[in-house]
């Protein structure tokens, strides 16, 4: 329901923007559809903990139509006071949600940008660029003070890193691949991931020196960085801490702004009417069927069934004198040979019960549903073991009437 409301807002502010960034119309729907079946928001969806992100972009949004709206009002550029208390507000609220999506705030500045086609950017972009930046500066030291005034350390993931080699090295390796993949899952072992990526980014390399030929050559080399400078500023957060986890999750206005500067520059090759909705009809089959399998295939079918193998041999074997549960978790790769899954970061191909943090939740939850009593669920012991060999080897005592051995790499596979 979250993610729907998303949808419906991106579908509202970006068509008011359309006008502004002299976009095809026919990029509105295909927008849509994109947020609505983009591979960061089959994470949202299954990863119940990313609910929070729905409302960072719906505040983000907000935040930069308040300040993009009233900069295109008359010739004369004036910023009232209640305009910037605004679009601070709002900004701030977003980054103290979710710091990666409020690089949404800076999709229309960067398409208004992109579509310009002209190297030097104008007075609209540089304020809301200049914006970005002080939304940012201002919501630093909120976060340090609210650190402060509750007594708490900040974590050492929130830490600011500024080795730019560094970071180039994460932007070309990580977010770069993973974007210009279009929404097609992005794995470093492929070799026709390896070439579709570039492929795509040089299809878009052509295109623009196509369409800006009346720039020089400086000038388009400057226009192309300038992008990518951009497109590394929307994904910010990531690029200044101390962590390179390029994780999908946190890619989702990275990835839609890539998206819809791909897109745009392709639809600018159709002219005929007829030809263009051939053209948007497949990109609609494209975002759609890339969504459909990356959901289904590499995420919700292996995972339905580890619960329902987890579930069936609980209930099967569980009884109320069980105080103690022996639980070996899964390999990260026990989906592979079934699913033909790929590991994707940490999100997307290996099984839950593959992570340290799910076993015991998840046997006590079950525990309660059989029992309808949570003092017994709570009073379980979970011993968790990373592989049968680890199992096999550490000193216990298992005793059939109080003890349950789970082995989930035995159980998937029988």
């Amino acid at each position: 329901m979250g993610w729907m409301l998303t949808t419906f807002a991106w579908g509202y502010f970006f068509r008011k923007w359309l006008s502004s960034v002299k976009l095809n119309q026919e990029l509105w729907g295909l927008s849509i559809v994109y947020v609505a079946c983009s591979i960061s928001v089959c994470v949202y969806i299954g990863w119940a903990s990313c609910m929070e992100v729905f409302l960072a972009v719906a505040f983000g949004l907000i935040s930069a139509n308040i300040l993009f709206a009233n900069l295109l009002k008359g010739g004369e550029i004036h910023l009232p006071v209640k305009i910037i208390a605004g679009s601070l507000f709002f900004g701030i609220i977003s980054l103290f949600i979710y710091q990666p999506s409020f690089g949404i705030f800076l999709v229309p500045f960067f398409l208004r940008y992109v579509t310009r086609k002209k190297a030097r950017p104008d007075s609209v972009f540089m304020i809301g660029l200049i914006f970005y930046f002080v939304i940012y500066i201002i919501y630093y030291f909120c976060f340090k003070y609210s650190l402060r005034g509750y007594h708490i350390e900040a974590s050492t993931r929130t830490e600011l890193h500024f080795n730019v080699l560094k970071k180039i090295s994460f932007f070309f390796s990580g977010p770069f691949p993973q974007g210009f993949s279009l929404n097609l899952l992005f794995y470093a072992g492929s070799i026709f991931s390896q070439i579709f990526y570039p492929a795509i980014f040089l299809l878009w390399l052509l295109i623009t020196f196509k369409r800006n030929r009346d720039n020089s050559f400086p000038q388009n080399i400057f226009f192309v960085a300038l992008i990518l400078f951009l497109l590394a500023l929307i994904y910010l957060p990531s690029m200044i801490a101390v962590e390179n986890f390029p994780s999908y999750r946190t890619l989702f206005v990275f990835n839609l702004a890539v998206f819809l500067m791909v897109a745009e520059s392709l639809f600018s090759l159709v002219k005929e009417g007829r030809t263009k909705k051939i053209f948007l009809v497949m990109g609609f089959a494209w975002v759609l069927l890339t969504g459909f399998c990356t959901f289904n295939f590499q995420y919700i079918n292996p995972l339905k069934k580890e619960y329902s193998v987890l579930r069936n041999f609980f209930r099967e074997n569980y009884k109320p004198s069980v105080t103690q549960v022996y639980f070996i978790r899964a390999d990260k790769f026990l989906f592979s040979p079934q699913f033909h899954t790929k590991v994707y970061r940490d999100e997307l191909g290996a099984p839950s019960t593959y992570r340290d943090w799910v076993p015991e939740p998840i046997i006590k939850q079950m525990i309660f549903e059989l029992t309808n009593d949570r003092n017994i669920a709570a009073k379980t012991t979970v011993v968790q073991f990373e592989n049968a060999v680890i199992f096999n080897q550490s000193p216990k005592v298992i005793d059939k009437v109080n003890s349950l051995v789970i082995d989930m790499n035995l159980l998937f596979t029988q």
